[in-house]
């Protein structure tokens, strides 16, 4: 029995080297379309509109592509805040941040970390409600992979080694949406918005290839 798990044991990691060998000898994709900045201004009855961070941010955050909006209703009721950032597979799929940490690092409090299901079919997302001072906020943040949701970190290495794999390619982005969750039915309308979202980031996917 030994001997059979030992062979069993040697067998998977000659595989293990072989996809190592095979994949560090194909070349690297680059991006070459950045649609991101196609995503649409008008998304339902909301209207969008451009901010920047800070360079020291830009700089840290380090994506091939981002985007930063506020999307106001047309009754001027609601502000949703967007960020959605891609790294192609040059950059590993992911960024290194995490709004369990960001948050706390810039003075929020997070008051619960849990998950939320907002489009059938789909997987659920994360969901925070933090506080600063007398500002709430309801935030929601998810991995996206074209149009795969993903929740977790775990989740999307095993899904970017698969690509890797498959398609020579992992690149990944990372999207939050959040609202002021002082507002009566903010969670129903941050959920509308998701709901618009989702295949509108998938519609406008940045495009890899080998050079």
């Amino acid at each position: 029995m030994n001997r059979n798990k030992f062979f069993v044991s040697l067998i998977a990691l000659f595989l293990t080297l072989g996809s190592v060998i095979y994949l560090s000898g194909r070349p690297l994709p680059v991006v070459v379309e950045k649609r991101l900045d196609s995503l649409p201004y008008t998304i339902g009855l909301w209207e969008g509109k451009d901010f920047s961070f800070d360079k020291i941010i830009i700089d840290e955050l380090d994506t091939d592509e981002s985007v930063a909006r506020n999307y106001i209703d047309r009754n001027n009721n609601y502000i949703i805040t967007l960020y959605i950032g891609y790294y192609g597979t040059k950059k590993g799929g992911r960024t290194a941040h995490n709004p369990n940490a960001c948050y706390p690092s810039s003075g929020w409090n997070i008051i619960s970390d849990t998950s939320a299901n907002i489009i059938g079919g789909y997987d659920s997302v994360n969901r925070l409600l933090v506080k600063k001072g007398d500002t709430t906020q309801i935030i929601y943040h998810w991995y996206q992979d074209e149009d795969k949701i993903i929740q977790s970190g775990i989740e999307q290495n095993i899904n970017r080694f698969i690509n890797k794999v498959r398609y020579n390619r992992d690149d990944g982005a990372f999207v939050r949406i959040s609202i002021d969750g002082r507002f009566e039915r903010a969670e129903d309308v941050l959920i509308q918005f998701g709901r618009l979202l989702m295949p509108l980031i998938a519609k406008n996917w940045p495009v890899e290839k080998e050079i």
